[in-house]
């Protein structure tokens, strides 16, 4: 299973797959979108529309950098939210997928734990929640997530997740944005179940960052089950994080 969509390696020009040049630090922005079933399943992705952010020069850079990538994903989630017709009025239900015990996928915990929420104001509409792993708890996040929608009245579901790619110079300089959801794990095994808006019966925008890669994916000599991630990812992890947590906390004012 490919977690990048641009990476399922087939010609995405009937879905107008295209890349713009932001202009500065190389950063691009491709877009596609998935309209129809037959697509989806040439293409093993769901319906939707889905944007990546490519920026190759993440650390260590000036704060303009920083802007400008803000910038960037604020906007991309602007239209999401508004393809949807979601309005940041409405209760919303943020939830970090992965395992906070592991570094490289962690990253949709630590976002979580970034995002403010007011849950003691009287007009509270803004949900947190890290379900963590199946393997960990035996309860698919689809479960949790399920249950919280309906209690809560959830007008929209905002996911974050650690992605898997299949090329290494991608590891941690890539952003995925989708209104398709997503399936946990699903590019390392076959126990999650989809979170998107036809099993949710409400709209799911997903953000992704891809810190994992198969070791087959490097060299044949090495098995497909073997996942790695780079040895600086903690710091990856925390500057991408609080960079996605800072555009929605600014979304949300």
């Amino acid at each position: 299973m490919i977690d990048l969509v641009d990476e399922c390696g087939k010609d995405l020009a009937s879905c107008g797959y295209e890349t713009v040049d932001i202009g500065k630090y190389d950063i691009t922005c491709s877009k596609l979108f998935i309209d129809s079933d037959g697509k989806a399943k040439k293409y093993g992705f769901d319906k939707g529309h889905y944007y990546i952010l490519n920026a190759p020069l993440f650390l260590g850079l000036p704060d303009e950098h920083y802007k400008i990538l803000k910038n960037e994903i604020k906007s991309r989630l602007k239209i999401l939210f508004k393809e949807n017709k979601v309005k940041l009025s409405e209760r919303l239900l943020f939830v970090g997928i992965g395992n906070p015990s592991i570094i490289c996928d962690s990253f949709g915990t630590e976002v979580i734990n970034k995002i403010d929420i007011m849950p003691f104001s009287e007009d509270n509409r803004l949900f947190k929640i890290a379900p963590n792993t199946f393997s960990n708890t035996g309860i698919n996040a689809y479960e949790i997530i399920r249950l919280l929608v309906e209690a809560f009245d959830i007008s929209a579901v905002v996911l974050f997740d650690a992605l898997a790619t299949s090329n290494i110079q991608r590891l941690g300089t890539s952003v995925q944005f989708n209104d398709a959801g997503l399936t946990p794990g699903s590019a390392l095994n076959k126990f999650g179940m989809a979170i998107n808006k036809e099993t949710l019966s409400v709209p799911c925008i997903s953000i992704g960052v891809p810190f994992m890669i198969s070791a087959g994916d490097i060299s044949k000599n090495y098995s497909k089950e073997l996942i790695l991630s780079e040895k600086d990812v903690g710091e990856k992890v925390d500057y991408l994080s609080s960079l996605v947590a800072d555009c929605v906390n600014e979304l949300l004012k």
